[in-house]
C-alpha cells in the first residue's frame, strides 16, 4: 500500500504557549482526508505537523493528541521571530526532501503571506480560503478537491491542482478538531546550518505587543450579530451594550460595515471573520451567502427579521418574524 503525506503547517502563540485553533482544525481535516483515502482508495496517508521555531514551550503531545502522526521540527535561532523569507525557504527545503502530496496552511495573516511564497517557489498551485476539502479520482489520479467561494460568494468553485504538492489555506473556525486522544509524539528534527540563512530578508526594527481585544468574536461562545436591518449606528451601539451586559460578543454583516454602521474588525462572513459559536443571534440580518459562509458552523442560530422570505430563515434553528430594533430595545430594558 502506497504511503503518502499530508503536511499541516502549524502556528504557535508564544505568549500563551498554545497552538492556534486553526492548526488543530487543520489536523482534524487532515485526519478526515486520511480516513477517506483508506476507505475509498486503499491509500495510506500520514498526517504530519510542521513546526518552525527557535524553541517553544508547548508540548508536542498537543499536536499528536489532535491527530499528528509525525512532527517535523525545524528549530533554529533565526526562527525566533516570524520571517517569511526564512520560513518559506525552510518549508520549500522540507517539502523537496519529503515530497508530501498535500500541504495545508491556516488562512491567517501569516498563512496568507507564507503559502504564496512557498507555492511560487515550488511552481505549484494554491487554493485560498477553502471551506471544504475532499479527495477525488481524476484521470486515474487521486486529487485534493479544494472548494472555495467565488464571485463574491454567489458561487462555490471546486479546484484541482495539476501537480504536487497540492496546497490550500483554510479559514479558522470552519473545520472541527478531532477528539483529543493522548499519544506519544514522534518528532523528527530538521536542522540547518548558518549558511542556509545567508539571504536577504526583512529586519525587525520594533516589536509592538497586540492589545487584548475587548470583543473577541473568533472564540466567543455567544455572538449577537447585526445587519443593515438595525439601520443606524445608535442601534449598533445598543447591540454592543446588550452584548456587554450579557457577556456576549457582537458582530456585523458586510452590508452593515459597508454602510458604516459598524467597524470592519467585527465583520463576519467570507471577507471578514469565520465564527462557530454555541449560539448565534442575528438581528436584522438578511442572510447573504457570503455572510452564511462565515457563521454556518454555529451550533444554534436564532434569526430576527421582519421579512418572512429572508434567506437567513433557511439557515437558522429558530426564527422570529419581528422588528429586530424593537426586540433589541426590549432585551436591553430587561437586562439593564
Amino acid at each position: 500500500m502506497e504511503n503518502r503525506q499530508i503536511f499541516v503547517v502549524c502556528e504557535y502563540k508564544k505568549g500563551q504557549n498554545t497552538y492556534r485553533d486553526v492548526t488543530l482544525e487543520l489536523l482534524g481535516k487532515a485526519c478526515e482526508l486520511k480516513k477517506q483515502a483508506k476507505d475509498e482508495f486503499n491509500l495510506e496517508y500520514e498526517v504530519c505537523a510542521v513546526v518552525i521555531d527557535s524553541g517553544i514551550d508547548a508540548d508536542f503531545c498537543t499536536l499528536s493528541g489532535f491527530g499528528a502522526q509525525k512532527i517535523y521540527y525545524m528549530k533554529n535561532k533565526h526562527f525566533s521571530d516570524y520571517n517569511c523569507v526564512y520560513y518559506s525557504k525552510a518549508l520549500v527545503e522540507l517539502i523537496n526532501l519529503k515530497n508530501p502530496d498535500i500541504v495545508l496552511f491556516g488562512a491567517t495573516d501569516k498563512g496568507r503571506e507564507l503559502a504564496p511564497y512557498v507555492t511560487s517557489r515550488l511552481k505549484t498551485g494554491l487554493t485560498a480560503d477553502c471551506t471544504e476539502l475532499a479527495l477525488v479520482e481524476n484521470k486515474g489520479e487521486i486529487k485534493l478537491a479544494a472548494t472555495r467561494p467565488t464571485f463574491g460568494g454567489v458561487l462555490m468553485a471546486t479546484i484541482l491542482s495539476k501537480k504536487n504538492p497540492q496546497c490550500a489555506t483554510l479559514r479558522e473556525g470552519v473545520f472541527k478538531k478531532c477528539d483529543f486522544i493522548p499519544q506519544n509524539p514522534f518528532v523528527e528534527n530538521i536542522n540547518f546550518d548558518d549558511t542556509f540563512f545567508d539571504i536577504k530578508s526583512p529586519k525587525i526594527l520594533e516589536k509592538v505587543s497586540e492589545k487584548e481585544k475587548e470583543n473577541n468574536i473568533s472564540n466567543a461562545r455567544v455572538i449577537l450579530c447585526g445587519g443593515r436591518g438595525l439601520k443606524t449606528k445608535e442601534n449598533f451601539e445598543k447591540l454592543k451594550k446588550l452584548a456587554k451586559l450579557t457577556g456576549c460578543a457582537y458582530g456585523a454583516t458586510r452590508g452593515a460595515v459597508d454602510s458604516n454602521l459598524a467597524p470592519y474588525e467585527v465583520q463576519i462572513g467570507q471577507t471578514g471573520k469565520t465564527v462557530s459559536p454555541d449560539i448565534y443571534v442575528a438581528f436584522g440580518v438578511s442572510g447573504a451567502i457570503h455572510h452564511i459562509l462565515g457563521m454556518s458552523s454555529s451550533k444554534t442560530v436564532i434569526a430576527i427579521n421582519t421579512d418572512s422570505n429572508a434567506p437567513i430563515f433557511k439557515d437558522c434553528d429558530y426564527k422570529l418574524q419581528a422588528d429586530a430594533i424593537e426586540v433589541l430595545d426590549k432585551l436591553l430594558k430587561k437586562f439593564s
